[in-house]
């Protein structure tokens, strides 16, 4: 057993065969040796802030822990006994991917990113999530009592665009193999639609979206909400005098959550700002409250219904209204406030701000509307005036995101805060006749911009377990090239390894923030600490 006073003053008591967190900022250690049997070869890892470990042994005050696919001895007083709110911002190319570990070890994923047929990057955000089961968190393999699925409780889908829920697509497969499980996916309400397209006529129409009623434009109300998996069933099939259905790999999806309800999958539920928090996220529930601030939801003859948001002429393909009712999250902890934002363009954060005080939008660190779109409002992101701002954003993307107007605004109505010494003071700099307070201006992070992959041909193949598969195996798994006819090998390809797909990191205990993003060429982190 270890024992230590840590820094913050609480005592915590570190032992053998249980979960410690890493304490400092950051810190670079040798490794000892591979965990389990994966084939690793780098000579020192690097643990940030909150990071997780098994500790396998204590001697001396030193712990051997496991911990990122490796056993590395790390000082007892690095650790501590408390866990932390950890946020990651998935580089996943062109889309959107958060994963969020909670305080009391719940996960939840706030979209998924594309699909690997449709990534423009090669990176998805499932791929970090498989890293993260069973490399980062290698001891959940590496003994044999931990393993278990890795469950979340829950799976958000803020809006059906392919490049938000593309990568569940991908998820499927591991729920039917039981190595994840959804206790409830929560989405926004909107079902895409086959069947025909009417213009809007000032009374009536029928889009992707389903029909659209009400008064003219923009008093026009989409009035087909999905709930539960009862309406995904209802509407899975034309019935009566409805000519029209889900459909669409938006549809797929909904039916794969429909056909493994009980076997891996748990509730669907649509939730909106009337709902006031995430069911079981409350604050009387949960150290962390996760408050539902989006999307709105009003009546239409009684009936709940959504804004419209496009034009008449978009009736077919309603982007604006796709984006504008995105599930919108604030993650609050204490003093820090994390604010998720889905694709809000500016006719939607209008629509908030007339339902919504303002101050409800303020927050510490916000991931910015729809990949850095410029279709944004000045007087939502004044509302926000977040110290950090995050782009998750693609490289070879065809919409430019982020937008330099996105990016200059964003600076521009960010909380701009100075820079503090240990106690408590603003750090001056100052050279011949000119001194001034250090001030660190609002942050901008993009996820297209912090990446770094090393190319090589692979060595050898491992499935999820860690088990080398055979050469043999591999071809045999492989495809023929349809413009050689010959048998692709091993050797053929370039494997993208150390990928560190542009992730932002966020960690808090409420009281601090520390944003990382990975050093390009060494083991470690660039970081920032904002005292909140």
């Amino acid at each position: 057993m270890g024992k230590k006073d840590h820094k913050e003053g609480y005592l915590a008591v570190i032992r053998a065969d249980e979960l410690a967190y890493f304490a400092l900022s950051q810190k670079t250690y040798p490794t000892l040796r591979p965990a389990h049997h994966f084939k690793f070869a780098d000579k020192k890892v690097a643990f940030l802030w909150g990071d997780p470990v098994y500790v396998i042994d204590i001697t001396n005050d030193v712990a051997t822990v496991s911990g990122k696919g490796y056993h590395v001895e790390v000082p007892v007083d690095h650790l501590m006994e408390d866990p932390i709110l950890c946020v990651y911002q998935i580089d996943c190319g062109q889309g959107d991917a958060a994963l969020v570990h909670f305080p009391d070890d719940r996960w939840m994923m706030i979209d998924g990113g594309p699909a690997h047929n449709w990534s423009n990057s090669g990176k998805i955000a499932p791929d970090f999530l498989y890293w993260k089961m069973f490399i980062d968190q290698c001891w959940k393999n590496e003994f044999d009592f931990r393993r278990e699925p890795f469950v979340f409780d829950a799976l958000v889908c803020t809006h059906p665009d392919y490049d938000h829920y593309g990568g569940y697509l991908d998820m499927t497969r591991h729920v039917e193999k039981k190595t994840i499980e959804y206790k409830t996916v929560y989405h926004c309400g909107l079902g895409r639609f086959d069947g025909d397209v009417h213009k809007y006529d000032g009374a009536k129409g029928h889009g992707q979206l389903g029909p659209v009623r009400g008064k003219a434009l923009p008093d026009a109300y989409m009035t087909t909400l999905l709930d539960g998996f009862d309406d995904v069933g209802k509407f899975s099939k034309r019935a009566g005098s409805r000519r029209w259905q889900l459909a669409g790999s938006y549809a797929t999806w909904l039916k794969d959550l429909r056909r493994l309800k009980g076997n891996g999958v748990g509730e669907l539920k649509r939730v909106d700002s009337s709902v006031g928090h995430l069911p079981d996220f409350e604050p009387q529930n949960s150290d962390v409250a996760v408050n539902v601030l989006g999307p709105i939801v009003e009546k239409w003859k009684n009936k709940p219904a959504m804004r419209f948001l496009d034009t008449a002429s978009n009736i077919g393909d309603p982007s604006k209204t796709r984006n504008g009712h995105s599930i919108v999250l604030r993650l609050d902890y204490k003093n820090a406030r994390i604010l998720l934002t889905g694709d809000l363009n500016f006719r939607s954060q209008a629509l908030l701000l007339k339902h919504i005080d303002k101050s409800e939008f303020s927050c510490h660190v916000a991931k910015a509307c729809h990949h850095g779109a410029e279709d944004i409002s000045c007087t939502f992101l004044e509302a926000m005036s977040p110290m950090a701002t995050m782009f998750s954003s693609g490289d070879n993307e065809t919409h430019a995101h982020p937008r330099a107007r996105a990016l200059g605004l964003s600076a521009a109505f960010g909380h701009k805060f100075a820079l503090l010494t240990k106690t408590g003071k603003v750090r001056k700099q100052k050279f011949l006749d000119l001194e001034e307070d250090r001030l660190i201006a609002p942050l901008i992070y993009s996820t297209e911009l912090s990446r770094s992959i090393e190319l090589h041909p692979p060595r050898a193949a491992f499935d999820s377990q860690g088990n080398r598969i055979p050469k043999a195996e591999v071809q045999a798994r492989g495809r023929t090239n349809p413009k050689t006819g010959r048998r692709e090998l091993l050797s053929d390809w370039l494997l993208a390894d150390k990928m560190v797909y542009g992730l932002i990191n966020v960690r808090t205990d409420g009281n601090k923030i520390l944003l990382a993003v990975s050093n390009e060429g060494k083991p470690g982190f660039q970081i920032e600490e904002l005292n909140i």
